[in-house]
């Protein structure tokens, strides 16, 4: 199944942010203008941390102070771009994942798959993902127009839009799942936290991590359908009529 007709199957609140996104994310103008600074930024936060300054940042773009003011308005026009970018990162590691050709896989693949993506990005730029989440640029705002979540919600909409054709498919009752969305939302965004806070320094690497983030989230997803009298077949394809079963 195309990633065109994937996302037309979504939700409609989910439609609209995945038009919006493309609409507005990286048009070929600004791609051109901006870009540069806002990769700049990325390195030279992840180097360095959170108190580089906007002097610190064009010199590593290799363009004037002015310059970055003209393209950003300010620092936090440019903290923005820095989080509009990493979204659009994950936005597009989930084509890769979810949305490709995965009509046969089994559910369990498909949500590994998506979250060692995720966690692969992260780990590639925690110092960023440290700073975002301290700026409140990473979390999820409800308003369609937040921080880097707001891509990771529609992701999992996207997901979510396929459990509720399986819960409709026995006539189950399909209000759990928003509940549960969110609350696979809120806790893998606290273990994020957690983890570029202080875990990978501990000793938890990207592979202990991913595999405590599928286990969380089936957690949820295993609770939830406890919850409504329905339980999952992880290890089939959302297209088998017995993934999702009466208990």
């Amino acid at each position: 199944m195309s990633v065109v007709r994937r996302v037309s199957s979504a939700p409609s609140q989910v439609q609209r942010r995945v038009m919006d996104a493309r609409s507005t994310r990286w048009d070929e103008h600004r791609v051109a203008v901006r870009a540069q600074p806002v990769d700049a930024a990325i390195r030279i936060i992840e180097r360095y941390g959170a108190s580089v300054s906007m002097d610190d940042i064009a010199a590593e773009a290799g363009v004037s102070k002015p310059k970055l003011y003209r393209y950003f308005g300010d620092k936090a026009g440019l903290n923005g771009a820095v989080a509009a970018k990493l979204g659009a990162l994950m936005w597009e590691s989930a084509q890769v994942t979810i949305f490709a050709e995965q009509e046969h896989a089994s559910v369990d693949d498909m949500v590994r798959s998506s979250i060692q993506s995720y966690v692969a990005l992260v780990g590639q730029h925690p110092v960023v993902v440290r700073f975002l989440m301290a700026n409140h640029l990473f979390e999820y705002s409800g308003s369609g127009s937040g921080g880097v979540a707001e891509q990771l919600r529609s992701v999992m909409e996207v997901i979510a839009g396929r459990f509720t054709e399986s819960l409709q498919r026995i006539h189950a009752d399909t209000s759990i799942i928003p509940m549960a969305v969110a609350s696979i939302l809120g806790s893998g965004l606290s273990a994020t936290q957690w983890w570029t806070d202080g875990g990978r320094e501990q000793g938890v690497d990207d592979k202990f991590f991913a595999a405590h983030l599928l286990e969380t989230t089936w957690g949820i997803i295993d609770g939830a359908g406890a919850t409504i009298g329905v339980a999952f077949s992880r290890g089939l394809p959302f297209s088998h009529p017995g993934f999702a079963s009466r208990r």
